[in-house]
């Protein structure tokens, strides 16, 4: 069973929360995370970063900084 968590982001001075849920694959997970009604699908990279793998939906209105915000929290957990 799949929990959803929520995930504090600060981005452009307001302090967001986002909706995060772990997904299990194997020996890996991968992080689904709801940004304006579309789910960003994360992953770590083979150097150990957070990065956008695959969308469920056309993420053309999500700003690439509110991204960037959300790999750096990411990051730093």
């Amino acid at each position: 069973m799949n929990e959803t968590i929520m995930l504090p982001v600060d981005y452009q001075g307001a302090s967001l929360e986002l909706p995060l849920t772990i997904v299990p694959l194997g020996y890996t997970y991968q992080l689904h995370i709801e940004v304006e009604g579309k789910t960003l699908i994360f992953e770590k990279d083979d150097q150990g970063e957070y990065r956008v793998i695959d969308t469920q939906h056309d993420t053309g209105t999500i700003s690439k900084g509110l991204v960037a915000a959300i790999v750096a929290t990411l990051q730093a957990l």
